[in-house]
């Protein structure tokens, strides 16, 4: 049995927003490997520093390998190989959306001091989501007996999805509005404080990447769901995996690479000392924070 000119279509649309995908995410890797070089690799080995490059690098890897099994080169008409390969993909996909989360958490607070505490519970939350899609996840796809579709004529691992598994998804959802209205509070107060010190220019990037990375977040579960039940049965389900992982992880890579930046910028003494004493003549005016957030703040600038 030959597949339908629907299935085929699906097929082309599929390879090419994967294609696509790959195709950006490199081409933004090469854009920003000069940034990359300065503000991560020059600097000391932090958590930040180890997660920003296994993020980076395991979605440029794992990305490739989606690339060369949509072009019919890796499945060799084997439904093992493709059992293997969906796991790993459902996998990747989890661990890619929800560490770039993590990474713009934990880059935030050290940035712009955000309550630690604070921090520490969305990253566990994110931390928990991951580990539940995974255990969950591996268990249903080893539980079920999945046949690949036209395995033999495409050479593309293609099955159908389960229909009600796009509710996994809504927990993302919430968790990235909550982040999002977190960063740009904690975004609008930086800007207030620190707008001497600062370009308007650089914390516009910053004001942008955020809204960006927020669109990107939304896109890419609003397309994951939307895939998961309209395509369910049709090639281009594969679009969460193949196109909107990649976009995520750019759009979260620059804007830690731009916070990256806010915190390497250099200053002279003449420049920290009046910035210092204006703000503590705004924290006496208006007889709010208290001296342990002006340490906090020292700290931020050192």
């Amino acid at each position: 049995m030959s597949p339908s000119p629907q299935f085929m279509e699906g097929l082309w649309v599929r390879k090419s927003f994967s294609a696509a995908g790959h195709t950006l995410l490199v081409y933004d890797h090469l854009l920003t490997f000069g940034d990359e070089f300065v503000y991560i690799w020059d600097a000391p080995w932090t958590v930040v520093k180890v997660l920003f490059l296994l993020n980076r690098y395991g979605n440029l890897i794992g990305q490739t390998a989606i690339r060369l099994e949509e072009a019919g080169l890796l499945a060799h008409n084997s439904q093992k190989f493709c059992q293997r390969f969906t796991i790993f993909t459902t996998c990747f996909m989890f661990v890619s959306t929800e560490s770039i989360h993590i990474l713009v958490l934990v880059r935030a607070w050290a940035i712009w001091g955000t309550r630690k505490r604070l921090t520490n519970i969305f990253t566990w939350s994110y931390v928990g989501y991951v580990l539940m899609l995974l255990i969950s996840s591996v268990h249903s796809l080893h539980a079920r007996n999945i046949q690949f579709l036209f395995l033999d004529v495409t050479q593309v691992c293609v099955t159908i999805m389960p229909k009600y598994v796009w509710l996994v998804y809504v927990g993302s959802f919430i968790l990235d509005t909550v982040l999002f209205i977190l960063t740009m509070r904690s975004l609008r107060r930086y800007s207030r404080e620190f707008q001497q010190l600062y370009p308007s220019s650089l914390l516009h990037v910053l004001f942008r990447d955020a809204i960006i990375f927020f669109i990107a977040s939304t896109f890419s579960n609003a397309l994951t769901i939307a895939s998961w039940t309209a395509f369910w049965d049709n090639p281009k389900y594969f679009l969460a995996k193949g196109f909107a992982t990649p976009l995520l992880s750019v759009a979260g890579q620059r804007l830690v690479l731009n916070l990256r930046g806010l915190q390497t910028r250099t200053y002279t003494t003449c420049d920290l000392s009046r910035e210092v004493d204006r703000q503590l003549q705004a924290f006496v005016e208006v007889s709010s924070p208290g001296l342990d957030e002006v340490k906090e703040l020292e700290d931020v600038r050192v």
